[in-house]
């Protein structure tokens, strides 16, 4: 049997052609097989270029972490034999008050014949917390297999007195974001190379292992039950308590009245959003968007609204300097008049001095945020 060879030349001329036929079409680069899965219910395979989605949560307690940065890295290749990096892409964001976050596709990829995207990675990071990387374990070193790209669960460990700030940094890695986030860690990591321990090393072990008991948000002091009775006029009783649609945490809290022996339009309930300007303004947008027959107003606050729900009279209000959002539903029986609406938010605006400040220190991007599912 002949072997057929084509000449060297209509291999370099076809070589060519199809470099000629990238350069005028961009040819986007070659997109290998991703190592992680599309969804962890799933053995598909996920794409390497996104988008990716998932939630932040506390390994001990299943509590969403707010405003962790989660940063996804896109890592580039190129060349025909000789191969050589390529650059790199980054998207950061940080969790919603659901610990939510969503890295999109990269809309600036680098194009060629030879461009291939050779690695994704995401890392999640939080003060108080071993940070989360999507290819290995700190510490360990072990390979990590429970990455999904869509559907993915990061569980933040506590941070502990006996871990290292220097090892946890070269954990890390590079990336603006990240550098930005750990930025603190600095310190303590140079005085741990010099055989020293940082004077206030133990900040960490109490904001991370107590933080839970410490910053939980608490909106008790902005609205009372004889507030309450005060506006609208009401004889009964209430038990006070917080709703139950959704967990407070951090940057979410809630207030029920209940009133006793009476139906749910007697009922009043305040929720309160406190997660910086950026992602309050997002969650107003949301309410805007989702509450039934949403108005917008001029009646309180930078930004307000009206909505209303068969017998659920809403109104919430935007404080975007102070990073709050405030929703109050009053069921048309205890509010019989809708500026009452408007006086209890008045009385909650004015007890908004005693709330304490939000416990992040960062403000959150505009992610995913919950409505509490009525006015």
């Amino acid at each position: 049997m002949r072997w057929s060879r084509e000449p060297r030349s209509a291999r370099w001329a076809a070589a060519l052609s199809g470099l000629a036929v990238c350069a005028v079409t961009a040819c986007g680069p070659t997109v290998g097989q991703a190592p992680f899965q599309a969804r962890p219910d799933t053995l598909q395979p996920g794409d390497l270029l996104g988008p990716f989605e998932g939630t932040v949560v506390d390994a001990e307690t299943e509590r969403p972490i707010a405003s962790a940065t989660v940063v996804g890295t896109w890592a580039f290749e190129r060349g025909i034999g000789l191969v050589g990096p390529a650059g790199f892409r980054e998207v950061a964001v940080e969790t919603s008050a659901d610990g939510r976050y969503r890295i999109p596709r990269p809309d600036d990829v680098p194009t060629g014949a030879s461009m291939r995207l050779r690695r994704f990675t995401l890392i999640a990071y939080r003060r108080g917390y071993v940070a989360y990387r999507s290819d290995f374990k700190f510490g360990t070193g072990e390979q990590r297999h429970d990455f999904s790209q869509r559907g993915n669960k990061v569980r933040l460990e506590k941070w502990l007195p006996a871990l290292e700030h220097r090892r946890h940094l070269a954990f890390l890695g590079g990336g603006a974001a990240i550098a930005k986030a750990a930025m603190w860690e600095a310190q303590p990591a140079s005085l741990e190379q010099q055989g020293r321990v940082a004077p206030h090393a133990p900040e960490e072990q109490k904001e991370g292992v107590s933080a839970a008991a410490q910053t939980m948000l608490d909106v008790s002091p902005l609205l009372s039950a004889e507030e309450v009775r005060g506006v609208t006029g009401f004889a009964g009783e209430f038990a006070v308590g917080r709703l139950a649609d959704r967990v407070r945490s951090d940057v979410y809290d809630s207030r029920h009245f209940r009133a006793k022996d009476k139906s749910e339009a007697f009922d009043v309930g305040l929720r309160v959003w406190s997660v910086g300007p950026t992602a309050a303004e997002a969650q107003f947008e949301k309410l805007m968007a989702e509450l039934p027959a949403a108005v917008a107003t001029e009646e309180i606050g930078e930004r307000s609204l009206r909505a209303r729900g068969g017998e659920v009279l809403g109104l919430a209000f935007l404080l975007r300097e102070k990073g709050l959002v405030v929703q109050l539903s009053c069921g048309a029986s205890q509010c019989t008049d809708p500026g009452m609406v408007l006086r209890l938010a008045k009385l909650v605006e004015s007890h908004l001095g005693e709330l304490a400040a939000p416990a992040n220190g960062r403000e959150l991007r505009p992610q995913e945020t919950s409505t509490g599912g009525e006015p």
